[in-house]
């Protein structure tokens, strides 16, 4: 599969669900308002002097980082769990890179069940989910690219495979997020009846 094909498939499907089936308010304002920007700027590269940085990598970084600021009073977590993550993609990477014949499928879709694994696990609330990677993969591929720096001659911060983990891994934790809601409300209804029941 060519990169890009699973963020721009993403990034639709979520415009879509966003201006379609959420009802009117500020989620679906931010999320119309998100969704299309990154796809808008995500032909658009920053050069600067060693290589280039992709346009909506950098317009996630800042609402991560605003949504960051926000939360000063557990900066220390935030900051450990991006660094966490950003060491788990450049190890995978840099196993990749030297000793491929030892990947069991596909490199992108084994670093994205890892990082939505270790996500699950870091993470204390929903939102967490969706901010932390957006950081924690911008420092991974920005310390990547500089390791590589003298095999690639030039560096691309945030390329289209790198959307691809950014978005596949979040549209993961999203589904399995949706999932959970579901089986509580079904358990809840259940236990509802089971009680009304025994009531009668």
């Amino acid at each position: 599969m060519n990169d890009g094909t699973l963020f721009y498939w993403f990034m639709w499907m979520g415009w879509i669900i966003a201006t379609f089936l959420i009802k009117k308010g500020s989620v679906r304002n931010h999320s119309v308002f998100i969704t299309l920007t990154g796809i808008t700027l995500s032909d658009t590269f920053i050069p600067f002097s060693l290589g280039k940085i992709n346009a909506t990598f950098l317009f996630f970084l800042c609402i991560g980082l605003i949504y960051l600021i926000k939360h000063t009073d557990q900066l220390f977590f935030y900051v450990t769990s991006c660094f966490i993550v950003a060491t788990a993609y450049v190890s995978l990477e840099l196993f990749a890179l030297y000793d491929p014949v030892k990947l069991f499928f596909e490199k992108k879709y084994m670093i994205i069940i890892v990082l939505a694994s270790l996500l699950i696990l870091l993470t204390k609330t929903y939102r967490d989910l969706f901010y932390i990677p957006i950081i924690g993969l911008f420092i991974g591929d920005t310390v990547f690219q500089f390791l590589i720096y003298k095999l690639s001659a030039t560096i691309e911060i945030g390329s289209l495979y790198v959307m691809d983990l950014l978005v596949s891994t979040s549209m993961m934790l999203l589904f399995m997020v949706v999932l959970v809601d579901m089986f509580k409300k079904l358990r809840r209804t259940a236990f509802n009846k089971v009680t009304s029941a025994k009531q009668i």
